[in-house]
């Protein structure tokens, strides 16, 4: 032992000699000068300190982030790190465990990763802590190769047919960190169990969303104090989803299920209603401000507005494209048949007269005895394969023998009107869907890929659910670094995790998923940190069909994040409210997903020409009354202000766009022609505040909570000018000089001496302005 020892200085003094550098990590362009300082990042009095190595290259922020990790560490506790995707959140946790682990990012650490022969020499140096990483199998060895970049950490991967013996060799301290999956730690929960970590930080830490899943159930067995999830989308779908994470990182944080839907859920959601009261706005804005102060302990988010300087332009396009009249028939007979009937009628009372719903009574099979229940998602994925191109509904491989059989037995009854379908599906235009006849929005895309590729003789890649994990790295490293292959294709979900595609510049969605996270994941893998071009988007949404409900949907929960976790007042474009009896409005419940809109028409198109009817109210009113108090004529056109200009938008009449706009590099002829677009919007646009729902939100607060009164209002109601007037700084003006007179928001004013003494009424489109007087039926 003691020779061993002699041995083990000799080579300690060996390496003093050697150029300290050689061996420190991370070292990114050696020949240029790092960013940041070249000193250690100090977290605590105890000597708790990020390695200078890292800290050269962390920005503010992620030193903010690694404070706040490190703050519930020393308090045995748990946390959420919510930052928006991309801003470095791995490299946080890794600064983090750099600094608890006492790394030093140089040759001290090799010396310390010695074999396990050597460590098994020195007792004393065991590992005294261990921390266990969950993350998806897709993003997995990412992890181990960001843990290898930015440091000397021993790790283990627990996972495939190795993992008892890698178990193993955490039990006898021979690792510092360990990465696993979901599945396997919930597969050998016992063994994870038997090991006492310092703590459990989970990647994606959204998928504990479901109370009810296995895996959530196995992530709150974990016998560790401190967890630490790390999301970039905690709220996707519903406030409950916000509460499970949250009461696995930290139980009991938010109350129980019951009292959290009463305290937070149902005020905040009815508050996003369209034409919501006074007081159940002003309740729902209040209870998103007590949610983040209880959630501000524990949960820390950021946005991309911190790096925007450093990010290039993203322009994200909604393109509605119209179904072909082939398409447009395909889509009605499925609605038209028994079975989808069967479906819109299954909620009605029973004509037995038991009273209970058909689908629970009489009504319960169909007439090929397969149960109701399990109608609802095959008609809907047969809606969604035909909105997108009927090649779609043909058998793949793979397809199970019972699901084939009830497919194509649907598919039959729905084609005995199209006797021509089964033999022209065999061309070859047909299967590379590319038949004008069928196509609908395939042609706007597909077309325009195929012509650009074959034009330019392209290679792509492929990637989907069935790429193995290690195969994902090279596919994205060689579409990355190769000038040979410029397109990749990519399902939504196995591209939306973890991967690093700043080679494109340019994203086409297919079809929109239920949840909006899926589709800004799959887009930041483009918009992101390291990316040098500007980003273009197109979703490519069938326009009257289900992709229009899924993508108004879409909206509603991106509207409930801007509210609860990005604080905003925002615009609240519809009259639904989910998961209340009675409030499906324009887009819950069966009938407004199993429905064919007008010819011609567009629902988004109405919903955001409504919201924009009010804001140019607002505006109107505030108008009026700087109009009056300066004594000059002011335009109310609600094309004067800018943030009301992108509500308004060109007829629904077809509008035919050049094809040329995708891939401008080419002759317009190389690509045959015109494509049919009916409506296009800016996605970035929509989604969020405005200074109109900003103003709306602040007086329904001062009216029910200070001034008491006007409480049963609808909010979207205009005040009275007087009362505005006097009450709100946004309709105050600052008149320094004849070219400013609008005050900015937030600046002191001052009491203009003209009081205003005019009364008059006149109509904007559906509104109708009073201005100096309220109607009597109006006070309360």
């Amino acid at each position: 032992m003691e020779e061993g020892d002699s041995k083990f200085t000799k080579r300690q003094d060996a390496r003093t000699s050697l150029p300290q550098f050689e061996d420190e990590r991370p070292l990114f362009h050696s020949n240029q000068t790092p960013p940041g300082p070249s000193e250690p990042f100090l977290l605590s009095g105890n000597d708790v300190k990020v390695p200078y190595t890292i800290n050269r290259y962390l920005r503010d922020y992620q030193r903010e982030g690694i404070q706040f990790i490190y703050h519930n560490y020393a308090k045995s506790r748990g946390c959420i790190l919510g930052d928006d995707m991309g801003l470095g959140k791995t490299v946080q946790v890794i600064g983090f465990l750099a600094a608890v682990l006492r790394k030093t990012g140089t040759w001290k650490d090799v010396e310390n990763n010695k074999p396990q022969f050597l460590l098994s020499q020195k007792p004393s140096e065991q590992v005294q802590k261990v921390f266990l990483i969950v993350a998806p199998l897709s993003v997995l060895y990412n992890w181990k190769d960001e843990l290898d970049t930015w440091g000397h950490f021993r790790v283990v991967v627990v996972h495939g047919v190795r993992k008892d013996e890698e178990l193993a060799r955490v039990q006898r301290g021979r690792c510092e960190i360990a990465l696993t999956t979901y599945e396997t730690l919930r597969l050998c929960l016992d063994q994870f169990n038997s090991i006492d970590w310092d703590a459990v930080i989970v990647d994606e830490a959204h998928k504990i969303k479901n109370p009810k899943s296995q895996i959530t159930q196995a992530m709150k067995d974990m016998r560790c104090e401190v967890r630490v999830g790390l999301t970039g989308t905690i709220l996707q779908n519903n406030l409950e989803e916000l509460w499970c994470v949250m009461d696995w990182a930290i139980p009991g944080c938010l109350g129980s299920p019951v009292g959290f839907k009463n305290r937070f859920s149902d005020p905040i959601e009815l508050g996003q209603k369209h034409t919501v009261t006074k007081r159940a706005l002003a309740e729902g804005r209040k209870a998103v401000q007590e949610l983040a102060k209880s959630l501000s302990h524990w949960f820390l988010r950021r946005t991309k507005a911190l790096i925007s300087d450093q990010l290039p332009k993203k322009d994200d396009r909604v393109v509605y494209c119209s179904l072909t009249d082939f398409q447009r028939k395909v889509y009605r007979a499925v609605l038209d048949t028994e079975d989808v009937t069967l479906l819109l009628q299954s909620s009605g009372k029973c004509h037995c007269g038991s009273g209970r719903p058909r689908k629970k009574c009489c009504y319960k099979l169909n007439a090929n005895g397969v149960p109701v229940r399990y109608l609802y998602f095959s008609y809907l994925a047969i809606l969604r394969k035909v909105a997108n191109h009927v090649a779609l509904l043909q058998s793949k491989e793979g397809t199970s023998k019972k699901q084939e059989k009830y497919v194509t037995a649907i598919c039959e009854q729905v084609f005995r009107k199209f006797p021509d379908f089964t033999g022209r599906c065999k061309q070859a235009a047909f299967e590379a869907m590319s038949d004008p006849v069928y196509s609908g929005k395939m042609k706007v895309s597909v077309n325009t890929l195929y012509v650009y590729c074959m034009a330019e003789g392209l290679e792509y890649h492929r990637l989907d659910g069935n790429t193995k994990a290690k195969d994902r790295v090279k596919i994205v490293k060689e579409f990355n670094s190769s000038r040979d292959v410029n397109l990749c294709l990519v399902s939504t979900l196995a591209g939306g995790l973890g991967l690093n595609f700043v080679g494109a510049n340019v994203v086409l969605l297919f079809d929109p998923t239920w949840n909006p996270a899926s589709d800004l994941q799959a887009i930041d893998r483009v918009y992101r940190i390291g990316q040098c071009r500007d980003v273009t988007v197109f979703r490519l949404i069938s326009l009257g069909t289900v992709e229009e409900i899924i993508y108004l949907r879409q909206i509603y929960k991106q509207q409930l994040q801007s509210s609860v976790i990005g604080r905003e007042n925002a615009r609240r474009y519809f009259e639904a409210v989910q998961g209340t009896e009675g409030q499906a409005g324009e887009l819950f419940g069966i009938r407004n997903l199993f429905r064919l809109q007008t010819d011609g028409t567009c629902l988004t198109h109405r919903i955001l020409e409504r919201e924009g009817r009010v804001e140019v109210g607002i505006t109107t009113a505030r108008t009026q009354a700087l109009d009056e108090r300066l004594q000059e004529p002011v335009s109310t056109h609600p094309f004067t202000d800018p943030c009301l200009k992108r509500f308004f938008f060109p007829p629904i009449s077809p509008l035919f766009v050049p094809i040329i706009h995708l891939f401008p590099r080419h002759d317009r002829r190389t690509h045959g022609g015109l494509q049919h677009v009916s409506y296009t919007h800016s996605n970035q646009k929509v989604v969020g505040s405005s200074r109109a729902e900003d103003h709306l939100s602040r007086a329904a607060v001062r009216d029910v909570f200070e001034l008491n009164k006007h409480s049963q209002l609808l909010a979207n109601q205009l005040p009275d000018s007087s009362e505005t007037q006097s009450s709100d700084p946004v309709l105050h003006t600052d008149h320094v000089d004849g070219d400013r007179t609008l005050q900015e928001y937030g600046r002191p004013y001052n009491e203009h001496p003209v009081k205003h003494n005019i009364k008059t009424s006149y109509r904007l489109n559906n509104v109708t302005v009073i201005v100096g007087e309220t109607p009597s039926s109006m006070c309360r």
